[in-house]
Formats: structure tokens, C-alpha cells, sequence
């Protein structure tokens, strides 16, 4: 209890106050063949355009050097979420966003959070790239501070947001002792800067919960490794640690990168993706086909090839 009233006393914003529900699909996990199939429904939270980023700024924005800052910066591709959640972020806050942008495939969705930034408190750097971002301006990924204004990388993935996720560890594990989900043997996520998947597996392992994480790849080999992985949660263990909770990156639930599911690249949807998100509609529950589409689409494959029974 003493480690849950530590995690929930981290410097916050505010924003997030309730614990997003969870959906319950047990006629999908019955036609899957496991014991059960539970979606955390963060899309769900308030505020700050929905989506799981609200975790990352709310104890992000809460600390140096962006607590006080007038401007913050950010770099995404034009459907980032994470951009437009800091759009509506700095909107919140009466702060300004350069929001750098780089293009990607369209595809649902990225209109729309494209729109929702050029309709905000934001300007705008468009390259046509990543790597042209890289040889235009390196330090967007290097540097904690651009043209005089602090940065925030792309996804947030900061020592401080990944310990913001990290609370959502503790979150479900108080709705699975009080009887909402069952405790899961797997859990899915989709896998971009790590800070998500990293979060989740180092919030669920110091809050006692003992699962395998399944972290879906939706980059690049050289953008998700294993090592990667590890150091964004010693980051946010160690940052943890300053802020006065005993967490231990040891703590850790065990992480597995399932690479199957990229298809063509970042950005880019597949037919698996696709028709998984048509699977998740059908039961009441929204998704997009670059990250959530391609988390449950590698639950599909698992489920038609692993032994039944596990809960999810």
C-alpha cells in the first residue's frame, strides 16, 4: 500500500484522476479459446484528445523544465497522437507547441490528429521524413533543449512520463483485486518509443501483478531492442527513485518484442491490422490500424497458434 500511496504522490498536472475502465469480451475470448479478454480503455481518459498520452504529460508537464516553461516542443510523424495530445496539453496549460512533423502514409486517423494540431496553440515544421529530419536537425532527437525551447521527444518517452505509465501498473492492479478483470497471464501493447511498454511493464511488476507483457513492434528493428527497451526502464526506475518510491527496474515484468506484425514499415497499416481493428469495432471498441490495430492483430495470431486458456 505504502509503495501504491508513493507511485500516486508524483508530481501530476491533475489529469488524470479516475482509472480508465476496462471491457470485458467474453464471447470474443470464447471464440478465441481463452479464459478471458479484458481492454483497458484508455481511449476513455479525459481530456487531451483521448489516448494513452495523458499518462506520460500529466506527470511530465508537473516537472522541470516544462513545468514553467512558456513554449515546449515536440517531434511526431502528422497522425501523432502524442502531438496532438500535447496540443491540447499546451491548450490546457496557456502554453505554446512547435509541434516538428514528419511525414507518414495516410491512413483513419492521421487527418484527423493532423487538423487537430494545425487548429491549436502550435506552429509547425514539416519534413519530409525521418531521415530527413536527422539530417536537417539531429538535435531534435538529441538535445533536451531546440532553439531555446525544452523538447520533448517523440512518443514523450522521458524518465518521468515512463513513470507516469508506470502508475497505470498500479491502477489495474486495484481494479483486479477488486473483482474487474481477472488477473492476465499476457498482456498486449503496442511498441513505438518504448515509453508505453516500458511503463506498463515496470508499474505492473512492482505492483505484484506476474505476466507476460507482449510488446507489438510498430517500428523498425533498430528503433525496438531489447536493450533499448531495458534502458527506458532503468530511466524511469532511477527517476523514481529520486522522487522518494522504492521502484527497481529488477522489478520488471519479463518483455517480449513480436516483430511479426510491421508489414512495410512505421505508419504503414496491414491487412492484419486492418481487419483487426473491424474484430475490435464489432465489439464496441474503437482502434486505429498503426498501433492498436497491429497489438491485436498479433493477439489474433497468437491465440489461432498457442494453447488455449490463457487470460489476456
Amino acid at each position: 500500500m505504502a509503495l501504491a500511496d508513493a507511485m500516486a504522490g508524483l508530481p501530476s498536472v491533475g489529469w488524470v484522476t479516475e482509472p480508465s475502465p476496462v471491457t470485458r469480451l467474453p464471447e470474443l475470448a470464447r471464440h478465441l479459446g481463452l479464459a478471458s479478454l479484458d481492454v483497458k480503455r484508455d481511449d476513455l481518459l479525459p481530456g487531451l484528445h483521448g489516448g494513452n498520452k495523458l499518462r506520460k504529460l500529466d506527470v511530465l508537464l508537473a516537472t522541470p523544465p516544462f513545468q514553467d516553461a512558456p513554449r515546449i516542443a515536440s517531434l511526431g510523424a502528422i497522425g501523432s497522437g502524442h502531438l496532438a495530445a500535447c496540443t491540447a496539453a499546451a491548450a490546457a496549460l496557456g502554453k505554446e507547441l512547435h509541434a516538428h512533423m514528419f511525414n507518414e502514409p495516410l491512413s483513419e486517423g492521421v487527418l484527423e490528429n493532423l487538423a487537430f494540431v494545425a487548429s491549436g496553440h502550435s506552429t509547425i515544421t514539416f519534413y519530409g521524413s525521418r531521415f530527413e529530419v536527422g539530417l536537417r536537425k539531429p538535435a531534435l532527437v538529441l538535445a533536451p533543449v531546440v532553439d531555446g525551447v525544452p523538447m520533448i521527444p517523440p512518443g514523450g518517452t522521458l524518465p518521468a512520463a515512463v513513470a507516469g505509465f508506470a502508475r497505470a501498473g498500479f491502477e489495474l492492479k486495484a481494479q483486479i483485486d477488486a473483482g474487474l478483470l481477472e488477473a492476465p497471464d499476457v498482456v498486449y501493447c503496442a511498441l513505438g518509443t518504448a515509453g508505453t511498454a516500458a511503463g506498463l511493464a515496470l508499474g505492473l511488476g512492482m505492483a505484484g501483478v506476474r505476466a507476460e507483457v507482449r510488446d507489438v513492434s510498430t517500428v523498425e528493428r533498430v528503433f525496438a531492442t531489447n536493450r533499448a527497451m531495458r534502458k527506458v526502464i532503468e530511466g524511469a526506475a532511477r527517476w523514481l527513485q529520486e522522487h522518494g518510491v522504492d521502484g527497481d527496474a529488477r522489478q520488471a515484468l519479463r518483455v517480449r518484442i513480436v516483430r511479426s506484425q510491421l508489414g512495410r514499415g512505421y505508419g504503414i497499416p496491414t491487412a492484419q491490422s486492418i481487419a483487426a481493428i473491424e474484430v475490435m469495432r464489432s465489439e464496441g471498441v474503437p482502434g486505429e490500424p498503426v498501433y492498436t490495430g497491429k497489438a491485436f492483430a498479433a493477439l489474433l495470431a497468437d491465440a489461432a497458434r498457442h494453447k488455449a486458456g490463457q487470460r489476456v
